[in-house]
């Protein structure tokens, strides 16, 4: 069951000495707010899904989704960093992603609707940046991303404080089956492992 939602909807973060009393969004994301009406979909890391997602009511995308690995990120990484309900108490956990557009509209710019969703049941959307992030440069999708393009991504995730990873949900509305990813989780003293090819599966209307 879904407990609730870090409550900011576009997560950034800024150098303190650089305006970061007033961050600045890269982009809004839509958050569900309710209870899942069906069970997920439960997929391991390296398995892709493909998806049919409204971003807008104009706008329809089809799009296949891979989460190929998870790291605990280093809080090291964070220092001197400031954000809307970040501390040190929060663990974060950067996600290798890889996207494809499947149809024939341009999604740059975009936020795909992917969460974390912690031990403690929330689910938190992934975090931007004011200026690069070398560890893991989170943001949106390309400014330009047409049918047939693709990409590969690392995100920024923060569990609440205290919990630890449950898995990596793709979730666009409230009234969708969510689609969930879960698999071993890298931690900061293992070192990395080889990526496995992608296990397709068919595309679901969201």
């Amino acid at each position: 069951m879904i407990r609730g939602v870090l409550p900011a909807l576009a997560l950034v973060l800024a150098l303190s000495a650089c305006a970061a009393d007033d961050p600045e969004p890269a982009a809004e994301a839509t958050t569900p707010t309710a209870s899942a009406p069906s069970a997920p979909i439960v997929l391991s890391f390296g398995e892709a899904e493909s998806v049919v997602w409204r971003p807008t009511d104009d706008l329809d995308a089809e799009l296949e989704i891979q989460v190929d690995r998870v790291r605990e990120g280093d809080p090291a990484d964070f220092r001197g960093l400031v954000g809307p309900g970040f501390s040190e108490a929060n663990q974060p956990y950067y996600v290798d992603v890889a996207l494809a557009n499947q149809g024939s509209d341009d999604l740059g710019g975009l936020d795909v609707p992917l969460y974390l969703r912690d031990s403690s049941g929330v689910l938190a959307p992934p975090w931007g940046f004011s200026k690069p992030f070398e560890p893991c440069p989170s943001g949106p999708l390309p400014d330009s991303f047409e049918g047939g393009d693709d990409v590969k991504k690392c995100l920024v995730f923060l569990a609440s404080p205290d919990a630890t990873f449950g898995s990596i949900t793709y979730w666009p509305q409230a009234d969708a089956q969510p689609v969930r990813w879960i698999g071993e989780v890298r931690t900061l003293e293992e070192p990395a492992k080889s990526r496995k090819p992608a296990r397709k599966r068919g595309a679901r209307n969201r």
